[in-house]
């Protein structure tokens, strides 16, 4: 039997502990990618939320998770710049990495808030944003092109662009093509519109009605489009949109009933009356804007009482729509992003509630409430 090894005496060498390492690219790594990435996400979101924004999700939950990531990600460089920077200097060795690291996380922080505040101001920015024309449930618009058959201003009247800076004319060509683009797509939602309420027995004043809009947005999206091109300096318009015909194949009665109902109080009665609030609430100091937007505030608000008069067509027809419409109501509080949303969002809900109780009775309303909230 062999005896046990003596211990090791107190005074005997041990292993010395592994030197702790900078981990300088991993710092450096970390901070690029706060520093690129993360506004690049931010963009792109705000992009997606401003084409969703009748469409359906609360709009800034996607916007502020992206926010507390690029957060995140930033402390995480700011804390691995400044130990990079801290082991270096214990080892002796070289503090360029870190600090390197360090400048970039600090600029991170100037480049993420800037892509963040742009994603705000799209967001939130003014401007009308009438009925859309949705394909497979999201709104879609027409590219544009240099054109000068949608860039004439039917009156005549062009804004004073000389006494604007380039940056001024450049931001308003932009604002002033996106609502273009809107008000262009406005008028294929509102041939859609005719179509479906042909499909749906409705009565001849309301298929007139549609088509009146649609004759009332090719007007807007010529003055936006004239807006446009005279800050832009060149003829705007729009370009072949052969996408206009991907909208929803032909549906069976229950499903097209369904649709229109809920595209009447989405973006009828909610949308087009917002478009028309926030015309009117815009004003310019420039005349030919001013009488634009005084043009379309009071077309889109005739826009929004034909959307609550097909949504009454439609719940005529069937009140077990009632739920889904209820719930749809609620969703636009939800979503609203400002004042003006939120009480414009409490006004139609309001109506919806006249409405039902007017179609099937308070019962009907309280049915169709409770329905709701058990979801």
């Amino acid at each position: 039997m062999q005896p046990p090894a003596p211990y090791p005496p107190p005074y005997a060498q041990g292993s010395a502990a592994p030197a702790a390492r900078p981990h300088t690219g991993v710092a450096v790594g970390v901070a690029l990618v706060s520093c690129f990435v993360m506004p690049v996400v931010y963009v792109v979101l705000a992009f997606g939320l401003l084409g969703h924004r009748f469409g359906g999700g609360p709009s800034f939950t996607p916007l502020g998770v992206a926010m507390a990531v690029g957060f995140a990600l930033w402390i995480t460089a700011l804390v691995l710049s400044i130990r990079s920077i801290l082991v270096s200097g214990r080892l002796g060795a070289s503090r360029a990495g870190g600090i390197a690291a360090l400048i970039v996380s600090v600029l991170s922080v100037v480049t993420a808030a800037a892509a963040a505040a742009f994603g705000l101001i799209l967001l939130s920015g003014g401007g009308a944003h009438g009925r859309p024309l949705r394909v497979r449930g999201r709104p879609r618009t027409a590219p544009t092109r240099r054109d000068t058959a949608w860039s004439v201003d039917p009156s005549g009247a062009l804004p004073d662009a000389s006494r604007l800076t380039a940056d001024e004319r450049a931001r308003e060509a932009a604002r002033w093509t996106r609502d273009a683009r809107e008000e262009h797509a406005s008028i294929a939602a509102f041939a859609r519109l005719s179509v479906d309420l042909l499909a749906l027995g409705a009565p001849p004043g309301l298929v007139e009605r549609a088509h009146r809009a649609a004759l009332d947005e090719v007007l807007h999206a010529r003055l936006a489009f004239a807006l446009a091109g005279a800050y832009a300096g060149e003829p705007v318009g729009p370009a072949a949109w052969p996408e206009a015909l991907d909208a929803e194949a032909a549906e069976r009665p229950a499903g097209t009933l369904r649709r229109v109902a809920l595209e009447s109080l989405v973006d009828g009665a909610y949308g087009e009356g917002l478009a028309a609030l926030r015309a009117a609430a815009e004003g310019s100091a420039d005349p030919a804007v001013a009488a634009v937007l005084a043009t379309i505030a009071r077309d889109e608000a005739g826009h929004a009482d034909l959307g609550w008069d097909v949504l009454a067509f439609c719940v005529a027809l069937d009140g077990s729509l009632a739920p889904a419409l209820v719930e749809a109501a609620a969703n636009l509080t939800v979503r609203a992003d400002s004042a003006l949303e939120r009480a414009h969002a409490a006004s139609v809900r309001e109506g919806l509630d006249a409405l039902l109780a007017h179609q099937g009775g308070t019962a009907a309303v309280e049915r169709s409430r409770a329905a709701t909230s058990t979801r």
